[in-house]
């Protein structure tokens, strides 16, 4: 005998389940889903007030960078003004220092 392919063999019915009753549900008694509605009103609330601590704490934190980008932007103001009155000092002295060897240069020696 052949073995036809397995498009054509016949169908076999699975054995049927066995039959069960649905779980009976208390009627009228909602004390347990009134307890898990409150607890997870209860960790919302936890998860709220969490959110907006970390909220507070993200706004300080920004407080606190503008706060350091004011001292940063300071220091650079004072770090130009000192070197722009370096230079004009340094400029004020080639001139009095070239004035002075100039004057010097011109004089005879003395004999």
């Amino acid at each position: 005998m052949r073995d036809r392919p397995q498009h054509e063999k016949e169908a076999v019915t699975p054995p049927r389940m066995p039959d069960t009753t649905p779980p009976a549900y208390p009627s009228g008694d909602y004390t347990y889903t009134l307890e898990v509605v409150m607890g997870m009103q209860k960790t919302l609330g936890e998860l709220t007030q969490a959110v907006k601590g970390l909220t507070d704490q993200v706004k300080d934190q920004g407080v606190k960078v503008d706060a350091s980008s004011k001292d940063i932007h300071a220091a650079k103001v004072v770090v130009g003004v000192l070197g722009a009155l370096l230079v004009a000092g340094a400029t004020v002295f080639g001139f009095i220092a070239k004035a002075a060897i100039d004057y010097f240069s011109r004089i005879p020696p003395a004999k």
